[in-house]
């Protein structure tokens, strides 16, 4: 019901004509017709993969060969894919605060102690800037790294951001010429997305509300999303589908000897288990038995039972 901010694809649409390009640009009947025959077009550079992507890793203590970005060549003909070039991509650190600042998220830059890059002839590295050099007929490098698990914090979603500063005469793309964001985050056993069911009450004045209160319908999913490796976020919602204010931070942490689970928001204090519930996580069926309360006082309390069902990775 409500998006995850680690999905989103904005750029997808932009990016067919780069996903879809191959060495060399092939003429079709529509280049016929608009003129934009292979040889009249322009050769250009781009990420074939996307602007944003993604990982989410199970906890790992080895090392993982993860590829973070491609960079190709699309030569409008034959003639400039035999031509060698040299790109320049360069890693941006400060531009982690500006996504930050436009996404509402907290990601923190992938520290250098975490990763190395898998170093080949064809990639010349000097500080921040890697030159991939492509020589005649390449049209297109893989940028790899080497990423130690036992060192990445749970609680931490880590990025590196990427740009194309130096095309070689070449034209960047439209869908490439901002910054690629590779982001990397480490899932506890409980991250994932879950159907949400149960009941969820609002009292005023000891009166229930019931345009907003109720039972959930069929198909309500709740994110429940890592933050260290027995605690979790997760969402709920008023019956009615709309969200639910004055609860910022709701988390659940499990106790793996016990399984118990302990409910609480870091915006609200008075939000609790409920007394004399039991609160629980079954691993055999992957489900969050759940019973919390919060409110001012006895007469406007908001109560919810609740189950989360795991239903799938997101």
């Amino acid at each position: 019901m409500k998006k995850n901010i680690f999905n989103k694809y904005l750029l997808l649409a932009g990016m067919v004509s780069v996903v879809t390009f191959t060495g060399c640009r092939k003429e079709t009947p529509a280049d016929k017709v608009t003129g934009q025959a292979a040889n009249n077009g322009k050769t250009m550079v781009g990420f074939p993969t996307g602007m944003e992507n993604t990982t989410f890793f199970d906890p790992f203590t080895n090392i993982k060969t993860i590829d973070v970005f491609s960079i190709k060549k699309d030569a409008k003909n034959n003639a400039d894919l035999m031509k060698a070039n040299n790109f320049v991509v360069t890693l941006l650190p400060d531009a982690i605060n500006k996504y930050n600042e436009n996404n509402d998220t907290e990601y923190e830059l992938l520290p250098s102690s975490l990763y190395t890059v898998v170093t080949s002839p064809d990639l010349v590295i000097s500080s921040n800037t890697y030159t991939f050099k492509f020589a005649s007929g390449d049209f297109q490098k893989t940028f790899t790294i080497k990423l130690d698990g036992s060192k990445m914090d749970l609680s931490k979603t880590y990025a590196l951001p990427y740009k194309i500063t130096n095309a070689d005469g070449v034209d960047i793309h439209a869908a490439s010429k901002d910054t690629l964001y590779a982001i990397y985050s480490v899932k506890n056993a409980y991250d994932g997305k879950y159907t949400l069911a149960g009941t969820i009450q609002r009292f005023v004045d000891d009166v229930a509300d019931t345009d907003l209160g109720g039972t959930y319908g069929d198909d309500v999913t709740s994110t429940v999303a890592t933050i260290a490796p027995n605690a979790n976020t997760f969402e709920i919602f008023w019956a009615s589908g709309g969200g639910v204010g004055g609860i910022a931070g709701l988390q659940l942490a499990v106790d793996p000897a016990t399984n118990k689970v302990t409910v609480t928001a870091t915006g609200n204090a008075t939000l609790k288990n409920t007394a004399g519930a039991d609160n629980y996580y079954d691993p055999d069926a992957k489900t969050f038995h759940l019973a919390f309360d919060w409110g001012a006082d006895i007469h406007n309390k908001r109560i919810a039972n609740i189950t989360l069902k795991y239903s799938g990775s997101r």
